[in-house]
């Protein structure tokens, strides 16, 4: 205040002085000095420790040196047992109906009443069932009750199997023929002889030796085709991959009577990167069939074309027929859809 009300010379003079003055510097022999006190301290502490230690009774020390001191549990209590839960109910449903029973009047006045509590248990978490790997999946046949006889006679399930002739066996000719009805029954299944020299019977595929083509059963070629087109005639054929058989049988069938588990879209899988450009896949997508041993396993559980043995035409019919029978609603929806698109473009066309 009162460099306040003095001159302005006199003010920033006087304020120079103050804050040239030196600082203190701080001293180190109060440090030491502290240093020193806190070990005084320390060896007084330590000297009447050992003086209790003196005049305490040796079996007392021993006692506490020996005992060893008790840890504490930290581990989480574990959750009981459904054999525990189901004790621990029963308890409290004995206590409880014991403690509902009337008492006496000599029994009331002596003994006090006691107060039960319930103890609530934690119901243990539903474990999982895992499955067993070694497990082999069943057959599973799909039951379609809402068809009549006769709606099932309109269907039929086809399966070939060719060998190879040529440089390499790589053209491939009929060699057996199989038709099923739609209860998976055999109509009927044949060999077919082989005019050309065959280079590659593919035994470890079709199942086929020298010896089937050769035997009395088999029948010619043209034998084989007339028949086969008698049985799908006004049916609606089923079967996996029918572009070859129908190619090694020398026959077609209307599309839109034609039910191929290779082509059918839900059935097949998409490539990320596509192996070629598709014009009906503007997007870059690219559906590739599946197996039909992959499809029979993951769709039906049905075991089929395993390692190691040759395959089986009627197996392979069959499968295939049972594939369509367990999507056989959306799948003839999408048909009916497909066939009004066609009719209406040619309605245009006119």
């Amino acid at each position: 205040v009162i460099l306040h009300r003095q001159s302005s010379s006199y003010q920033y003079t006087q304020v120079t002085r103050i804050m040239c003055q030196p600082q203190p510097i701080p001293c180190m022999t109060i440090k030491a000095n502290a240093r020193l006190r806190r070990s005084r301290q320390w060896k007084d502490q330590s000297e009447n420790q050992q003086l209790v230690i003196n005049n305490a009774d040796p079996a007392t020390i021993n006692d506490k040196n020996t005992t060893p001191k008790k840890k504490k549990n930290s581990r989480r209590k574990r959750r009981p047992t459904k054999k525990e839960q189901q004790r621990l109910r029963s308890d409290s449903c004995d206590v409880s109906t014991a403690s509902t029973q009337p008492l006496s009047s000599d029994e009331s006045a002596s003994s006090p009443v006691k107060k039960t509590t319930k103890k609530t248990t934690s119901t243990p978490r539903r474990k999982r069932s895992k499955k067993s790997k070694s497990s082999r999946p069943k057959i599973v046949n799909i039951l379609a009750t809402e068809l009549t006889d006769e709606e099932k006679a309109k269907y039929v399930a086809l399966d070939a199997e060719m060998v190879g002739i040529g440089p390499g066996g790589f053209q491939s000719r009929l060699a057996r023929v199989s038709v099923v009805n739609w209860d998976g029954e055999t109509i009927y299944d044949t060999h077919v002889q082989v005019v050309e020299k065959v280079t590659d019977y593919r035994t470890f595929v079709s199942g086929i030796t020298e010896e089937d083509l050769l035997s009395d059963n088999a029948v010619t070629f043209d034998e084989a085709q007339t028949k086969v087109l008698e049985l799908l005639e006004d049916k609606i054929l089923v079967g996996h991959g029918l572009r070859n058989d129908f190619k090694v049988l020398g026959i077609s069938h209307p599309w839109y009577a034609t039910r191929d588990t290779a082509k059918y879209e839900p059935f097949m899988k998409t490539l990320d990167a596509p192996i070629f450009s598709d014009p009906s896949h503007p997007n870059g997508t690219t559906l590739v069939a599946k197996k039909l041993k992959v499809l029979a396993k993951d769709k039906l559980g049905m075991m089929i074309q395993e390692e190691g043995k040759p395959h089986s035409p009627v197996e392979d019919a069959v499968a295939a027929l049972e594939l369509y029978k367990k999507h056989r609603g959306k799948w003839e929806k999408a048909v009916e859809w497909k066939m009004e698109r066609t009719m209406a473009i040619t309605q245009r066309a006119q």
